[in-house]
């Protein structure tokens, strides 16, 4: 008897884990998305005090990390009633459908596929609003859980998050040999708690390469520090030059990491900080020969449409988030200093326009080349809906660093 109300006991907790998880993710986030005033009181003690804090990931005690690893691998267990995905999966779906839009709506239904979360100004408030899900939907797991983030400037950081105790090492079994340079190693992960052995297995039809079409297999894949991604860590200067930008728009792309700004204000093209990071631990190859240049990426992370499959996605782009909320804490606060509403951006980045997939079903993913997507998404209330301007404050999110 005391074993049967054991598994009934068992069975109710993972329903309601399962709604619990659903409700935060996918039903409408509780945010006033008609205010657009800074408020006066965000900063009282008495707020703070109920706000989630982000810890930098050298900071996190050995029972967080614990808390945090676990709390990720139940989200890859959980498949909602009615999908097809586990949680975690739908987010990945996610991600990989922000990067092949279509608008459906009148005025911007032309068929053209565009970004909605990279290359233009909504990466940083699309993927505030993003993991900021994904960490809610992690707190539904275990309300002790914040995401840490990933300072790219401290020594420390690579070897705690790329252990076995954490986050798993880098790939075996694959050796590059680089000219003049050496032989390099990686490929699947083999250990620790993200290894296809100790159960993460990647959707083949999420895990893919949207050039090709083709699939990537189901195990993370890491090349870590292969060149010409292989200096860390990255040096404080070339942060604190990025945060003394003023112009939003110069401060995304160097952030993001398509342009490098130096002290003169000559830019210059190329892959830095978050983009260089991504390379960093997924690994790519350079063609020279070609015109433009081809970037072959390796490994999960260097993949990015897919890449939340590698966890340490969400560390990655905690920091980014961190780094936008300090610019903003900065004399940047607010929506003067974010591109105004008109057509200087594609729909979508601008200041009011709403974001796929909380844009009440204006948009879809493009369906050629990403297999079966459509019907692997989830389902998003149509009262969900989120524009830059509603995320610019990330303490009425919830959370600080």
């Amino acid at each position: 008897m005391k074993l049967l109300l054991k598994s009934v006991k068992i069975f109710i907790y993972s329903l309601l884990l399962v709604s619990a998880c659903a409700l935060t993710v996918f039903a409408h986030n509780p945010i006033d998305h008609g205010q657009d005033k800074q408020d006066k009181h965000q900063n009282s003690l008495a707020q703070q005090a109920h706000l989630a804090v982000r810890k930098n990931v050298t900071d996190l005690t050995p029972a967080e990390k614990t808390a945090f690893v676990k709390a990720i691998k139940t989200l890859k267990t959980i498949i909602p009633a009615g999908s097809k995905l586990s949680i975690y999966d739908q987010f990945v779906a996610i991600h990989l459908g922000a990067t092949r839009l279509i608008h459906n709506h009148k005025g911007h239904s032309d068929s053209s596929v565009q970004e909605l979360a990279h290359e233009n100004a909504a990466f940083f408030p699309w993927h505030r609003e993003y993991i900021r899900r994904f960490e809610q939907a992690l707190q539904a797991v275990d309300p002790t859980v914040t995401l840490p983030y990933w300072d790219w400037t401290d020594a420390k950081a690579l070897n705690v998050i790329f252990n076995d105790d954490f986050l798993g090492s880098n790939g075996q079994g694959v050796t590059i040999k680089i000219p003049n340079q050496g032989n390099f190693t990686g490929g699947p992960v083999k250990s620790g708690a993200f290894s296809a052995a100790n159960g993460w297995v990647m959707n083949p039809a999420l895990n893919i390469d949207t050039d090709t079409g083709t699939s990537l297999g189901t195990s993370l894949v890491r090349f870590l520090r292969l060149p010409p991604a292989s200096d860390y860590p990255l040096p404080k200067k070339d942060i604190e030059r990025v945060l003394r930008l003023n112009d939003y728009s110069l401060f995304r792309a160097a952030l993001e990491g398509f342009i490098s700004v130096d002290e003169q204000g000559k830019v210059t093209p190329g892959g830095f900080i978050h983009n260089y990071i991504h390379g960093l631990v997924g690994g790519v190859q350079i063609d020279a020969s070609t015109r433009p240049i081809k970037f072959k990426s390796l490994g999960t992370m260097s993949n990015i449409p897919s890449s939340p499959y590698d966890p340490v996605f969400w560390l990655h782009h905690a920091n980014a988030d961190r780094l936008w909320a300090e610019w903003q804490d900065n004399g940047h606060q607010g929506s003067d200093f974010y591109p105004p509403d008109g057509h200087s951006q594609p729909y979508g980045h601008n200041l009011k326009d709403l974001m796929w997939p909380w844009d009440g079903g204006m948009s879809t993913p493009k369906a050629t080349g990403l297999g079966d997507l459509l019907s692997l998404l989830p389902k998003f209330n149509s009262q969900d809906l989120v524009r830059p301007i509603d995320v610019l404050n990330h303490r009425k999110l919830g959370y600080t660093y």
